[in-house]
């Protein structure tokens, strides 16, 4: 019977630290060339704002799985798991459903599929061993994230979801409307990034300790600068005409000044209620 001691499991430290050398990859590749997706990826993405928007995906997770390698505690990284998982599922299908644009024999393509050949299946069952582990209480210092904040987070969730899964299903009217060119592909790929935080949210939300949210909030934040960087560096690839354009820019920042105000409350939340805890201890 494994021991619900909270500790993060070797193989989980080991699957980290052979996700992170991938990540650093794709993020070397994607977002500080993204114009040299043609020699140097497995498939050719243009504009550059798609390749500089996946770059930033990976380039926070490299943060997220880092984080992995030392943290002490499964519960305060678990969150990110059934993410990752939806997100390399809805990868592998796409990589079927559009096989004839990858580039084929290249050493960029047979890494990428044997990457998402492999993951959709070791990523699950790590987190299913780890898991077990995690007995389900707060931390010394930790606090519940309020019912209405959860519930927000259940909506933000929601509605993320709702838009990853109309791009991936209909991805013709996804290229429609979106702030720059997209082909199926990118269509359906962005739609995977897009899953990733909307997974999480619903599952933080499940989880409901602040401990468990921190560091996928983190995560979180530092994509959408990363994002932002993105759009400052391929503003031309965006069509300033389209209204979506601007809800996307402005859904960047609002969504990066409600993290940091999520932080900073729940930080004076944990804060008073430890005072208060301490405060209750006799002298």
């Amino acid at each position: 019977m494994t021991a619900r001691d909270d500790r993060v499991l070797p193989i989980t430290r080991v699957l980290a630290a052979v996700v992170v050398v991938i990540l650093i990859l794709a993020a070397w590749i994607l977002y500080l060339h993204p114009d040299d997706t043609a020699r140097r990826f497995a498939w050719t993405i243009k504009p550059r704002m798609t390749a500089l928007w996946m770059g930033a995906g990976y380039g926070s997770a490299i943060y997220f799985y880092a984080r992995m390698l030392g943290v002490r505690r499964w519960h305060r990284v678990a969150a990110g798991f059934i993410p990752t998982t939806i997100f390399t599922w809805l990868l592998l299908g796409a990589t079927f459903l559009h096989w004839g644009k990858f580039h084929h024999g290249h050493l960029n393509f047979m890494l990428w599929l044997w990457i998402y050949l492999v993951t959709p299946i070791l990523v699950p069952a790590v987190w299913l061993a780890n898991r077990r582990t995690d007995p389900g209480t707060l931390e010394a210092r930790d606090t519940r994230v309020p019912r209405r904040v959860r519930a927000a987070m259940v909506a933000a969730g929601i509605g993320l979801c709702a838009i990853s899964a109309w791009m991936y299903l209909f991805p013709a009217a996804a290229m429609a409307r979106w702030p720059w060119t997209l082909t199926p592909l990118t269509a359906r790929t962005i739609a995977s990034f897009i899953a990733v935080p909307g997974v999480t949210w619903l599952t933080m939300a499940a989880d409901g300790r602040w401990s468990a949210c921190r560091i996928p909030v983190q995560t979180t934040a530092l994509s959408i600068v990363l994002m932002a960087i993105g759009v400052a560096r391929a503003w031309g690839d965006l069509d300033t005409g389209n209204a979506f354009t601007w809800i996307f820019v402005g859904g960047l920042g609002a969504t990066l000044v409600g993290l940091a105000l999520l932080a900073a409350a729940m930080q004076r939340l944990s804060a008073a209620n430890q005072a208060r805890a301490q405060a209750a201890v006799p002298a």
